[in-house]
Formats: C-alpha cells, sequence, structure tokens
C-alpha cells in the first residue's frame, strides 16, 4: 500500500515582480499537484504569482508583511503569521525562497516542529566582498543552515562557491538546476509585429537585458556601453525589460548621454518570447547572479550572449564556447564584446546554438521537478527526526 505525500509549502518573499524565483517556484509547485504532492504556497502580496498558482490548483496563503524591505516590527508579526499557519496546517516540508522568506520562514518552520526544512539558495542578495554586509549575510546563513534539512542551489558553481566559504555544511548544498517549461515559449507576434509595436524596425543590432533594474543587475553599465557604440552603430537599439528601484536614475542618465533615441526601458513585460526573438545580442552585467532566469531564456533561445563572469554565470557562459564574458563594471568591455558579436556573425552563430543546446541538456523544467521530488522522498518526513529543539 502507497505511503501518503508529504503536504508541503512554499514559502517565497513576494509574488511580484514575476522572477526568476517566483517562476521557479510555481513551476516547482504545478509538477508537484499534478504528481500527487498536497502543496501550497505562502508569499507576499502585489504580484502575479498569486493568481497563476491559483490557476495551477495551489492553495495560496498571502501574507502582508512578507515584503524585502526590513520593518523589525512587521517582520515580528510576520514570523508570527507564518508559525501559527505552519502548526495549524500541520506541513511535512516547509520549502523557503529568498532572503526574507528564508529567515523568517526556517525559524518560524523550526519552532513549530516542521519535520523537514528546506531552503532553495537561487543566488546570494549581494556581493561576498567582505563588506560588512556580506559578512552579515554569511553568518546569518551558516546560523540558519544547522536548522535546515537541505540547501538546494541552482546551480553547481553556485553549490561550489557556498561550500568554498562554509556558508552552510558541505552535506546540505545540493545542486538542483533552475528548470524552464519550454512548452510556455509560444510566440504571440511575428517579430515584424514586434518591432512595429516597439518602434524599432530598421534597428541593428538591438541589443536586450531582461531584468530587475537594480543594483544587482548594474544596467547603469550597459547604458554606458552603448553611449560608446551609437556612433558606430547609429540604428542599434538597447531594450531593458523589467521594474525596479534604479529607474529613475537610469532614466536620468540615459537623458545625460543623449541615448533617447536608443535606448528604452520597456518595464515588465509578459511576452518575453516575443521580445527574445527580436533580439540580436542578449548582454547583462551582473554584479552577482546565482545563475539568472534570463540568462537562461536567452541560452534557450539560441542568443549569442555578452555576461559577467559572477557567481553561477561563468557555469553556462563559458568565453567563446556559450557566449562571450567580459569583467564586471567594465563598459568599454561590453561595447567591444557587443562589436564583436555584431560583426562577426559565426561566432554569434556558433555561441547561440552552443549555448541553447547546453540549456535543453541541463535546464529542463521536468528534471528540476524531478529533482526536488526525490529529494523530498530522500528526506523523508515520515522517518526523519525533526531538528533539535
Amino acid at each position: 500500500m502507497n505511503q501518503p505525500r508529504p503536504k508541503i509549502v512554499h514559502v517565497i518573499t513576494e509574488s511580484g515582480p514575476f522572477g526568476g524565483a517566483q517562476r521557479n517556484t510555481l513551476l516547482t509547485l504545478q509538477g508537484l499537484i499534478r504528481d500527487g504532492y498536497p502543496s501550497e504556497l505562502i508569499c507576499g502580496p502585489g504580484g502575479p504569482l498569486v493568481q497563476e498558482a491559483q490557476a495551477v490548483g495551489v492553495p495560496v496563503h498571502v501574507i502582508s508583511g512578507l515584503v524585502r524591505p526590513l520593518d523589525p516590527l512587521r517582520d515580528c508579526r510576520t514570523f508570527l503569521q507564518l508559525y501559527r499557519l505552519f502548526r495549524t496546517k500541520k506541513y511535512s516540508i516547509v520549502h523557503t525562497h529568498s532572503v526574507k522568506a528564508g529567515l523568517l520562514g526556517r525559524l518560524a518552520a523550526y519552532w513549530a516542529r516542521i519535520p523537514v526544512i528546506v531552503h532553495t539558495l537561487h543566488g546570494v542578495p549581494l556581493e561576498l566582498n567582505g563588506s560588512l554586509q556580506a559578512k552579515v549575510y554569511i553568518a546569518m546563513e551558516r546560523f540558519l543552515g544547522s536548522y535546515t534539512h537541505a540547501l538546494p542551489c541552482v546551480g553547481d558553481a553556485l553549490r561550489q562557491e557556498l561550500v568554498a566559504r562554509q556558508i552552510a555544511p558541505k552535506d546540505k548544498l545540493v545542486t538542483i538546476y533552475s528548470g524552464i517549461d519550454f512548452s510556455s515559449y509560444a510566440q504571440k507576434r511575428t517579430p515584424d509585429e514586434t518591432k512595429r509595436q516597439l518602434g524599432v524596425e530598421g534597428a541593428w543590432p538591438i541589443v536586450g537585458c531582461v531584468g530587475r533594474l537594480s543594483e544587482q543587475k548594474a544596467q547603469y553599465y550597459l547604458i554606458e556601453a552603448f553611449a560608446l557604440l551609437k556612433d558606430k552603430w547609429p540604428h542599434s537599439r538597447l531594450l531593458l525589460v523589467g521594474e525596479g528601484e534604479l529607474r529613475p536614475q537610469l532614466e536620468k542618465r540615459i537623458q545625460e548621454l543623449s541615448l533617447s533615441s536608443s535606448v528604452s526601458l520597456l518595464g515588465e513585460r509578459d511576452d518575453i518570447a516575443d521580445l527574445l526573438n527580436i533580439f540580436d545580442i542578449y548582454a547583462m552585467c551582473s554584479l552577482w547572479e546565482g545563475v539568472g532566469r534570463a540568462l537562461t531564456e536567452a541560452m534557450y533561445w539560441g542568443l549569442p550572449i555578452v555576461a559577467t563572469p559572477v557567481n553561477g554565470v561563468k557555469e553556462f557562459i563559458l568565453h567563446e564556447e556559450t557566449g562571450l564574458l567580459v569583467p564586471q563594471r567594465d563598459p568599454t568591455a561590453l561595447s567591444a564584446a557587443i562589436t564583436r558579436l555584431a560583426t562577426d556573425r559565426e561566432l554569434a552563430r556558433r555561441v547561440g546554438a552552443n549555448a541553447q543546446q547546453k540549456a535543453r541538456d541541463v535546464l529542463d523544467g521536468q528534471r528540476m521537478i524531478k529533482d526536488t521530488e526525490q529529494l523530498y522522498e530522500r528526506l523523508n518526513p515520515r522517518s526523519l527526526p525533526s531538528v533539535n529543539h
């Protein structure tokens, strides 16, 4: 007679913007529900994740205080709400994502005596560069690691970096690649229609980047690089997709560099497949990154990629094999790499094809779901004792 499936809840800080961690969580929950695991979601308010999860049959609990900004009083209330929910629902597994949910969710799960606690490391929240913030983050993760049964990492290079920094016990860090639902990448419009809608007919090359407008993604270096390209490529366009706190600064810099006709901030979009289909080159200049969901989408699309060799990125973008790597904070190197891909079309075709094959080999969403389910079964909350209290 089959054993009953464990009852699982995923906890993530915000339901929007609909970034890599949110998409990863949604796809995992969708697979768990399909495969007979009773699964629920706890998240913050204000984004599409709530509706998307409910649409695939996942019960959702929205906690208004589960947001990024620190607020001691609000965070204490959120902790208590999580604790009560865990005690009431009697989950077998609590699986957290992102920094705030990982902190409050794991502590609440520990105090609620949840049998299994899992936390996915989608990346690190900042540069691990010896700063006070970095030291606090490392100390926090080391502390929380003692209460966590497993720490999946979205890439193996990220796992190796965390092992080297002794952020958590080596035996708890496992690699589960962040998967993509390849079947969801249906185009809604032809490339000509998309270009016409965006007013970029005749533009070449079109350089694109998808990601939150934030210090981590550092899109201002791309804008500086484009200022170096505008004389050589007067019909080039840079399309930045996403929203975030850096938007005012980026808009100001675009104006200062007289790039208003060359650089567009497109905001949040739900037509990523259509946009990827008109990009000639994908460029990202992140200062830190787990892997980067948008990067893996660009790989799957077969785009020639320019990227910085940070954290998990360097596992997937191998210089002159699956893309071009450039140093961080270097607009000159960025512009040179973009120029190289624009002028050497055989190189662009080859690295794009290699990146696409790598994405299809490693980043399949069904593989991620299967690996996650196998992790749960290996931890086996029916027999695994809870962390000592």
